[in-house]
């Protein structure tokens, strides 16, 4: 069997694996996943920005720091490492909870599951491949940073999540709502 690494290959075993854990922690976690990406993202853009400013206005400051000015890669670099370890970290010791006060059925609980699943699988790597493109969450011109450019010639899944990130963005948020009004009441 000749498996060749490509960019395609990349989206299917992301989005394989975020769905398969969603199953493994249930639909409750999932959820709490969600809430946290949400969480993560604004929390990250700002400091992203933050540092973007202090990076330009603050030359003088950062040079007597012995920094330099701060290059792109490296702010997107921390931006990664940042989301990914605001993620853990509000899912894990968060303090938060997430229930949902109606019961479903088991198969509908199992669609949901892996709906959630899929979802915060999009929202994860859009979220992923604007930082990597060292742009705003939401621009469209996401898809013009050399970077990302080069690599949505060689994946038309990748052009996928390009092209739609802000649907990305919203599903999540969508189905939670949805989530909520679908069921039935707790006696």
């Amino acid at each position: 069997m000749n498996l060749t690494l490509t960019w395609d290959l990349f989206v299917i075993v992301f989005f394989a694996m975020i769905v398969t854990y969603s199953f493994i922690i249930g639909k409750h976690e999932s959820v709490k996943i969600i809430v946290a990406s949400y969480v993560a993202v604004v929390a990250v853009q700002g400091i992203g920005n933050v540092l973007s400013r202090l990076s330009g206005t603050s030359q003088t400051f950062l040079t007597l720091l012995g920094m330099g000015r701060i290059e792109i890669s490296f702010l997107a670099g921390t931006k990664l490492l940042l989301f990914v370890a605001a993620i853990i970290i509000f899912a894990v010791r968060g303090g938060f909870e997430i229930e949902f006060e109606r019961d479903h059925s088991s198969l509908i609980d199992l669609i949901f599951t892996g709906i959630f699943g899929f979802a915060t699988a999009g929202l994860l790597l859009s979220t992923l491949l604007t930082y990597v493109a060292d742009s705003a969450i939401l621009s469209l011109t996401i898809g013009a940073s050399p970077v990302i450019a080069g690599i949505v010639k060689e994946s038309q899944l990748m052009g996928i999540m390009v092209e739609y990130q802000d649907l990305w963005f919203s599903v999540p948020a969508l189905l939670l709502l949805a989530a909520g009004l679908i069921g039935k009441e707790r006696a």
